[in-house]
C-alpha cells in the first residue's frame, strides 16, 4: 500500500528535535516529545501550497511535524500537524500549539507512544514546560538557523 510504503521512506529520512542537553534543561515529558514525537523537515512545493495565505511558508523553510502521521496526505493529518516557525526564537512556542491540539487527536500516535506521552504529560509541571532558551539553543545547535 501507498501509505505503508510513504511511512517507510519518512522513517528512512527521519531527523528529530533531540540534542545531548535535552536532558539538563527540560522535563522528561519534552525529552520523550522531542525524541519520539517531533521531526525536523523542510517545507515541500505541497507544504507551500496548502499553507493558508496568512501562514505562508517558502520552499525549503524549516519546520517541525509530527512524525506519526507525516506520511499521510496533509488533508488526511488532524489540525496542527506541522509548523513552521519564522525564527528559532518561535519553536518552543509551535510545539506547545502541536502538544494542545495535535498529539491528543493524531490517529496515528501508536498505542504504546500514546500511553507513554499521557503518563508523561500528567506528572510534568508547568515550570517543567518554561525552557525556551534550551529550545532556541538546541535548535542552533541543530543548524536549524
Amino acid at each position: 500500500e501507498l501509505n505503508d510504503i510513504n511511512r517507510q521512506e519518512h522513517k528512512n529520512n527521519l531527523m528529530t528535535l533531540k540534542t545531548e542537553s535535552d536532558v539538563i534543561w527540560l522535563s522528561k515529558f519534552l525529552c520523550f516529545l522531542r525524541a519520539e514525537c517531533c521531526e525536523v523537515h523542510k517545507a515541500t512545493p505541497q507544504d507551500v501550497k496548502e499553507r493558508r495565505k496568512s501562514k505562508q511558508v517558502k520552499i525549503n523553510q524549516v519546520g517541525i511535524r509530527c512524525r506519526f502521521c507525516a506520511h499521510l496526505p496533509h488533508n488526511k493529518r488532524a489540525g496542527r500537524s506541522s509548523c513552521f516557525p519564522s525564527s528559532v526564537d518561535r519553536i518552543y512556542q509551535s510545539v506547545t500549539m502541536m502538544i494542545r491540539e495535535h498529539f491528543s487527536v493524531c490517529e496515528e500516535f501508536p498505542p504504546e507512544v500514546r500511553q507513554n506521552y499521557a503518563i508523561l504529560k500528567q506528572h510534568t509541571k508547568k515550570g517543567e514546560m518554561e525552557s525556551k532558551s534550551h529550545w532556541k539553543s538546541a535548535a542552533e545547535e541543530l543548524g536549524m538557523v
